[in-house]
């Protein structure tokens, strides 16, 4: 069998709280906040970010394959997998897939990458899950629902921080959570029946019969990390699978982050390895038209690999959102004014993609400057053509900055005002980059504020979206 080698994840620093939105709406409150994906930030951003901390202290040469899961790509008829590929520095030889159409997408990128590492076609393969799923205004689900990501590495067992023993499946085409081809918004008949015939049955169901599989009890796992589409919900199959909810269950991160749709179990079962020891078991399982379980042991290894990683310490680093109506405006769900961005050229996008997108500067070989963005002619002495391409550091400091009081998109306050920041940056390796800050306000922003760089999307042309690089203050 393989094994997971790293991992990683991302929630956005944006949070509203339940009852912010019930206040708003007139209705019961769930309790709690959920994670908001700024205007700039879709499941495909989200996934890059998750990919990057997943890839922590390992070369990007090295991976073979991406899988991408999501129900809510900015694509219907587009490759996601691909420009994350371009935006994570992957080799132009890897195997690119997106896995769509279902919530256990994520479960089923991970079985597929295990059975190409066990068939010897790939070394490593990177498993991203993301969803920024759109929820009915006044809805249930737009409570319940929350944003973010998990990515995972997987490889030969041999290297594994956790080696993944098995898996099991149980299919049950229940008519839960659906989205036809020109739907907005996830729609479901009945919440009792989907949790009652769907969740309640499909989850235990795969869980026992992994269990049954490997002959092993309930008491021999240390956590259960499984999928459940809010907090009463999790209980009740805790119940059902007759284990101890305080020290078995993994949370379920409902009270802070929301059900992040197909990253969900593998968000939880991120959140369980970085808790867990050496020689621990770990059963993750998935739901969505039946459900997917698999076993993992962890090795030795995982201790060492903990500090590396961000994953779901995202959680503490937050700012909130000041009022339903401005939660609206980032998900674009009230029109506020925001211009028609009618500035790139998609052949200029295409042809500087080699450099754009995985971030790529050029050091002047006869001066030695190195810049960006990468030209024929060299800013310092006029070079023509004699340049390196180098990648470039994503951490850096603020040189000066300056902030654009037109109405811009992005920060909506509701008084016609929405100021936006640009910011020169020193980045660690020497080279000054201009950049749009983002996910921040004016006062925010000095003279030596610890920034980093961000992928998010940047703009849209002829309905194309343009993705590029921001700056975000740090985040610890």
């Amino acid at each position: 069998m393989a094994g997971i080698l790293s991992y990683g994840a991302y929630i956005p620093v944006w949070r509203i709280s339940r009852d912010e939105i019930a206040k708003s709406i007139g209705s019961a409150s769930l309790g709690g906040e959920r994670a908001v994906a700024a205007w700039d930030e879709d499941s495909l951003t989200m996934g890059v970010e998750a990919g990057f901390d997943c890839l922590s202290g390992v070369d990007p040469g090295e991976i073979d394959s991406l899988y991408f899961a999501t129900v809510s790509s900015p694509f219907k008829e587009k490759q996601a997998a691909s420009l994350m590929a371009s935006a994570l520095d992957l080799r132009k030889d890897v195997y690119t897939f997106d896995f769509t159409g279902s919530l256990r997408a994520g479960t089923l990128a991970v079985k597929a990458a295990c059975d190409a590492i066990k068939a010897g076609s790939i070394k490593k393969a990177l498993v991203i899950a993301a969803d920024a799923r759109k929820a009915m205004p006044r809805s249930d689900a737009e409570q319940a629902f929350g944003d973010g990501a998990a990515a995972l590495l997987i490889g030969r067992k041999e290297e594994a921080i956790a080696e993944i023993e098995g898996f099991s499946t149980v299919v049950n085409p229940i008519p839960g959570p659906w989205r036809r081809e020109n739907d907005r918004y996830t729609r479901i008949f009945d919440v009792r029946l989907d949790s009652r015939y769907g969740v309640l049955k499909d989850i235990p169901q795969a869980v026992a019969n992994l269990m049954e599989k490997h002959k092993i009890l309930a008491k021999d796992i240390s956590k259960f990390a499984f999928y459940a589409p809010e907090a009463r919900s999790h209980a009740a199959v805790s119940g059902a699978l007759k284990i101890d909810a305080k020290t078995q269950v993994q949370d379920l991160m409902f009270k802070n982050v929301g059900v992040t749709g197909t990253a969900h179990c593998l968000l939880v079962l991120i959140a369980a390895l970085e808790q867990a020891k050496p020689d621990a078991r770990i059963i993750c399982a998935s739901y969505g038209e039946g459900s997917d379980a698999l076993l993992v042991k962890t090795t030795a290894k995982l201790e060492g690999e903990k500090a590396k990683h961000r994953g779901t310490k995202y959680i503490t680093s937050k700012k909130m959102v000041s009022s339903y109506g401005r939660f609206l405006s980032i998900k674009k769900e009230i029109d506020v004014g925001w211009p028609d961005w009618e500035k790139s050229s998609v052949v200029k996008y295409w042809r500087d993609e080699s450099w754009l997108l995985p971030l790529y500067g050029m050091k002047c070989t006869k001066c030695g400057m190195l810049q960006y963005p990468v030209r024929k002619v060299c800013t310092a002495c006029g070079t023509k053509g004699n340049h390196a391409k180098v990648k470039l550091a994503r951490k850096g400091k603020v040189f000066t900055f300056t902030h654009d009081y037109l109405l811009g998109p992005g920060n909506y306050t509701g008084d016609g005002i929405n100021p936006t920041s640009r910011v020169l940056v020193d980045l660690e390796d020497g080279c000054r980059i201009w950049l749009e800050m983002t996910d921040s306000d004016i006062e925010e922003i000095n003279i030596g504020t610890q920034v980093e760089l961000t992928f998010r999307l940047l703009h849209q042309k002829s309905d194309f979206p343009f993705y590029g690089w921001r700056a975000r203050l740090f985040r610890a």
